[in-house]
């Protein structure tokens, strides 16, 4: 996993905290666009938001049931997450 992968599990998690909804893959994609547009080291070839999703909902880390939503193994997971660490420092 890298920084892009728990990004998605963050969007994710942040949605369900605020909203009380699972978030819709549109939604999510707009999200994720939105934070990495900034972002010169990833390009959209790199991206691969659907690949991403589609790796995190076989590794177990989410799953969608009338939208999507973290595992507790994600949920485990973003708290490893690389920014989460840095911000204790």
């Amino acid at each position: 996993m890298d920084k892009y992968d728990y990004m998605i599990l963050d969007i994710i998690q942040t949605y369900k905290q605020e909203q009380q909804s699972h978030i819709r893959l549109a939604v999510l994609e707009r999200n994720f666009w939105k934070r990495i547009e900034a972002d010169t080291d990833l390009s959209v070839g790199q991206a691969r938001i659907g690949e991403r999703i589609t790796n995190l909902y076989l590794d177990g880390m989410l799953q969608n049931k009338n939208g999507y939503t973290l595992t507790k193994k994600g949920r485990e997971q973003l708290a490893f997450a690389p920014w989460k660490q840095n911000q204790l420092a």
